[in-house]
């Protein structure tokens, strides 16, 4: 009979794996022609897609605020949405996302799988009973209403989960006394060639003089050596935060099963699949998400 701790382990090792199938079709859905048009007709430019629709379950808060929970994103990034709030709500920036979705959806996926629906509910249903505590990206996102219809209700109860795994992503950063962007440095260092540092840093605006700063402030810790390579220590801490990460990520994974996660897996799997083999999405996202996805424990 497996213990608690067992199936900690066991749930903790379904949420990374569904992250990792996961990611691709989720995080794609912010950078979709889709998706740019939305705030390109509200007089915005496409590149800022990300930023609004993203930030727009939060409401209408400070950048500041916003630039908080996104963490790993300079300051001035977010200036955009003080201008954006003016040109249209958040809450027809989240109307217009959903019908983006469903159109790239159709577009890049064809036809839609027979368990479209039924994985949409399941997922949606395990959103519903999320705790959020100290959570405000997976909060917000969570008091969204599902979208009716199918492919704009599964990727918005993805893109809450993608929100619940962040926040506690970043609770782990915080506690490994990780500044913004060190994370970024050590794990590019730590991944290597099969990181894309070009397109980690052009997606975080990480200028020369702010990675060169975490590359000394990882060099003072002892996490690299001077040579410029991850130190044991340093694999050590990074695998402590990620194992952080996904035991933080698996109460929504623990509550579905496992005689569901299989079929889960599967599922998003095949929909990244679809993306990264046309070439519509990057195996290797920008966050890491390793590809192919990690194979399922004990379900």
């Amino acid at each position: 009979m497996p213990t608690s701790s067992t199936r900690s382990q066991t749930s903790a090792q379904w949420a990374r794996a569904c992250w990792a199938a996961s990611e691709p079709f989720t995080v794609n859905m912010f950078f979709t022609p889709e998706a740019a048009s939305n705030v390109e007709r509200a007089g915005l430019p496409g590149r800022a897609a990300y930023v609004v629709l993203r930030a727009a379950p939060l409401g209408v808060v400070p950048p500041a605020v916003a630039a908080s929970t996104f963490r790993s994103f300079p300051a001035p990034v977010f200036a955009v949405l003080g201008e954006a709030w003016q040109r249209l709500t958040p809450q027809a920036a989240i109307d217009a996302h959903h019908v983006a979705v469903q159109q790239a959806a159709a577009r890049q996926i064809g036809d839609p799988p027979a368990e479209l629906a039924d994985m949409a509910d399941l997922l949606t249903e395990a959103v519903q009973h999320l705790d959020t505590s100290g959570r405000p990206l997976a909060a917000a996102n969570q008091a969204v209403p599902p979208p009716a219809e199918p492919w704009a209700r599964l990727w918005r109860a993805l893109n809450t989960l993608r929100e619940h795994r962040g926040d506690g992503h970043i609770a782990a950063l915080i506690a490994a006394g990780l500044a913004v962007h060190d994370s970024e440095v050590l794990m590019a260092v730590w991944a290597g060639e099969h990181t894309d540092t070009a397109v980690l840093r052009a997606t975080r605006s990480i200028d020369d003089d702010s990675w060169r700063a975490a590359d000394t402030r990882l060099l003072d810790r002892g996490l690299f050596d001077l040579d410029g390579r991850i130190t044991p220590e340093g694999t050590a801490l990074r695998d402590w935060v990620e194992q952080v990460t996904d035991e933080a990520a698996a109460q929504p994974w623990r509550r579905i099963g496992e005689d569901r996660i299989a079929l889960i897996h599967q599922f998003l799997t095949r929909l990244s699949s679809r993306l990264i083999d046309t070439g519509l999405m990057r195996a290797v996202t920008p966050v890491g998400a390793p590809w192919p996805p990690p194979a399922l424990h004990g379900a």
